[in-house]
Order: C-alpha cells, then structure tokens, then sequence
C-alpha cells in the first residue's frame, strides 16, 4: 500500500511594488523607510493571505493595498487624496491590519468577507 502526501503549506507574504517603494521613500524620512519595509515584510510573511502594496491608478503619491485570502475571498483598499497628503503611511498601514483582522474573523465565522 503506497501512501501519497500531497499536502503543501500556502505560505504568502506581502509585497511592495516599485512604485510603492518610491512613493514611500518620498513621504518617509530615510531613517524609517528602511523600517517600514522591514516591519511590513516581516509582519505578512507566512500568513494566510497576501498583500500588495502600491500606488493608486489617479495620483502616484496615494498608496492602495490588494489584500487576497483565497480565490473567493478579496479586498482593495485605497488611502485617501488628503491622508496621502497630510497623514503618514504608518498611518493607512494601521487602517490595513485592522481590516485583516475584521475580514479573518469574518471568513472564519461566515465564510466570506462581509
């Protein structure tokens, strides 16, 4: 009898495009840009979803977010005209995780984001 193992670990991560990158190192100061990244990295590495991290289409400046945690299962969020200009990136990054946590409550309990 031949027992086959085809289980393999879904380990995603979050991921900052190029644009993002400069969008940020334009709005942090030099010192915390290199720790924004790290922490960013470090905090979605291996969970159950991944996380894109970019520029919204209209102003290169706005950063938006594409948060996947299954093929069903998606959200986009965008930081607003005045946050990119008067708040700071940490800032939509609180916004991001907190609405990690309601959307895998909310897959957890309903099945699918609500």
């Amino acid at each position: 009898m031949q027992i086959s193992n085809n289980y393999q670990p879904n380990f995603r991560s979050g991921h900052i495009d190029k644009k993002a990158c400069k969008a940020l190192s334009e709005r942090l100061p030099s010192g915390q840009f290199d720790v924004f990244i790290q922490k960013f990295t470090n905090k979605h590495k291996g969970k159950d979803y991944n996380i894109e991290l970019g520029t919204g289409v209209a102003l290169d400046n706005r950063l938006d977010a594409c948060i996947t945690y299954d093929e069903n299962n998606f959200r986009y969020i965008e930081e607003g005209v005045f946050s990119s200009i008067f708040t700071h990136p940490v800032r939509f990054m609180k916004r991001i995780n907190k609405q990690i946590i309601k959307d895998l409550k909310s897959i957890c309990l309903k099945g699918h984001i609500s």
